[in-house]
């Protein structure tokens, strides 16, 4: 007989070092979360054997936790419209949202989450995301697809669990986990992760900045459409409208433009951060975030959040300012659409991009057979064929991953050796999978789905390869359209060459964060940052008079 108690059981489901964390967060909560499971004898045993082992923990750790479990065929499951076990809803007096599917791995994560937000409601939630939603008329159910292994998902999943604490009158979200839903991943045409439906009416793939997310949900089109529509003619504009004397105009919302708002501005500059997508850069889609000094363990969007906040205390962050164009000249034209900014200078934090292999069939088959995450993909492609494009760190743990799924894996470089680490290199040797090596593909070809690959190799040979998918997995490349416009000096690696100010070859034009390369980390991209707003503030007050009228003969 065990010498254990139920609540010493299901206490100890939780691995210590999470428990802990767990116990310290659940203290914090406002008010009592109430968790419902659905589950069903026969059909997803293990899975509905998860779900009531982590409820149950979450419900002896914590008094602000209260748990109820309701069988399938229960009269409250009807009411409650439950379709599939396991299922759990959270507060559903309140608030409408379910996991549909055990919250296992990345999944468990969300779930944590969403006690989080219903214990403390509004308060969570950010002013631009209650103020974009206040005006939402019609109800929306947004289904969040999404696997264990996946480490953005959570994200997504929260952006939509913060909509439906906002708007609990109209919005519903579903987080169905595709491993125990498979027929209904299928039904949605599922084929990488996360995969976000809204209404049946609009898909989007991938993790989003919180602001995009909530605009789409909001109107129901991509964002480039939301923007397209709401585009005012300039010639409707007065003269002081369009254009705005300012010092500095900071592109880029990221770790570097956000602290060189907070540094410039302190330094008695006038300046404006501009982004054309939700703040945050990268920062905003990483999953945790473990090496940032004060933060042992974050995720991206909260510590995003922290620095937005704190930016915002000191400077204008203008989101969704698409920057069209910059000119050159005594004082530097950057402009959007909704203005022309005249300004002393300006830096370029405009950060990085995945780099995709620009090959026939990539953008078409985008989710449906190309990914560019193999940890949260893999899983979609068990017993098939797989083909992972690079060489580097990422490529072969890519490879391994697929691998150990039971993948047919095969590698292929445009080179003759890898620039992995050597112990990735011996694990890729002794596992046995296959390279191609002084090859590229060159198009990827199928119907509904990927079918197969055209690689072509050095010396000319063409092999048009079968597989079920393709996972790139080659780097990231610089945003450098407007440094290239300024006449900006580019490293040979294509990133802005910047001196150890953060100034670039070409005067008052600063550079800082990823975009110039180099060890491109958050902590030295915000330094960055900083060191490029006091550069431009000494250069201002060198090469300015005291009316903002550039002194003679100094260009």
């Amino acid at each position: 007989m065990s010498t254990l108690s139920a609540e010493e059981k299901y206490r100890n489901f939780i691995p210590d070092e999470s428990r802990k964390y767990l116990e310290k967060l659940f203290a914090d909560f406002k008010r009592t979360v109430t968790i419902e499971v659905f589950t069903a004898n026969g059909k997803h045993r293990e899975y509905n054997e998860f779900t009531l082992n982590i409820c149950r923990a979450f419900n002896v750790m914590s008094d602000k936790i209260e748990l109820h479990e309701y069988a399938m065929d229960s009269e409250m499951a009807k009411k409650r419209n439950i379709i599939t076990s396991p299922t759990v809803l959270i507060s559903p007096d309140e608030y409408n949202i379910r996991f549909l599917g055990a919250p296992a791995g990345e999944e468990g994560r969300a779930l944590v989450e969403s006690l989080k937000l219903a214990s403390k409601g509004a308060e969570e939630i950010s002013d631009s995301t209650k103020e974009t939603l206040e005006s939402l008329e019609e109800d929306r159910l947004v289904k969040i697809f999404a696997s264990p292994s996946c480490p953005y998902c959570p994200g997504q999943a929260i952006n939509a669990f913060k909509a439906a604490v906002t708007r609990p009158d109209k919005i519903s979200v579903w987080n169905i986990s595709t491993l125990d839903n498979e027929n209904m991943a299928r039904e949605y045409n599922v084929g990488s992760v996360p995969h976000t439906d809204i209404n049946n009416t609009v898909t989007f793939t991938g993790l989003e900045p919180e602001e995009k997310f909530m605009l789409q949900l909001l109107y129901l089109k991509p964002l480039e459409d939301v923007l397209e529509d709401r585009k005012t003619a300039k010639n409707d504009k007065s003269v002081e409208d369009v254009y705005e004397d300012i010092d500095l105009v900071i592109i880029g919302g990221g770790p570097a433009g956000m602290s060189a708002g907070i540094y410039a501005k302190r330094s008695g500059l006038s300046c404006i951060i501009l982004e054309k997508q939700g703040v945050g850069g990268q920062v905003a889609l990483t999953p945790k975030v473990e090496n940032y000094p004060g933060f042992t363990n974050i995720q991206g969007f909260e510590l995003v959040e922290i620095l937005g906040a704190h930016a915002r205390e000191y400077t204008e962050i203008h989101q969704f300012a698409e920057v069209s164009d910059v000119k050159y000249g005594s004082r530097i034209e950057i402009t959007t659409e909704e203005k022309t900014y005249c300004a002393k200078g300006v830096l370029l934090a405009t950060g990085v991009n995945v780099r995709m292999l620009n090959v026939p069939g990539e953008d078409k088959f985008y989710g449906h057979g190309v990914s560019y995450c193999a940890t949260c993909d893999g899983n979609f492609y068990k017993g098939g064929k797989g083909i992972i494009v690079g060489g580097g760190n990422t490529a072969l743990t890519d490879a391994l991953h697929l691998k150990h799924l039971g993948i047919e894996t095969t590698i292929v470089h445009r080179g003759d050796k890898f620039r992995a680490e050597k112990v990735l290199q011996d694990s890729v040797e002794r596992e046995g999978i296959e390279i191609m090596w002084n090859s590229q593909v060159t198009e990827i070809i199928g119907e509904d789905q990927v079918e197969s690959a055209r690689i072509v190799s050095k010396d000319g040979t063409e092999t048009i390869k079968d597989t079920d998918v393709v996972f790139v997995a080659i780097g990231q490349t610089a945003n450098t359209e407007l440094a290239e416009k300024l006449g900006v000096e580019l490293r040979e690696d294509g990133f802005i060459k910047v001196d150890q100010t953060q100034r670039t070859s070409v005067e008052r034009v600063y550079a800082a964060g990823d975009v110039t390369g180099g060890v491109r980390q958050i902590i030295t991209a915000t330094g960055q940052g900083a060191a490029a707003a006091l550069t431009a503030f000494d250069d201002f007050t060198r090469l300015f008079d005291d009316t903002a009228t550039p002194k003679k003969n100094i260009w």
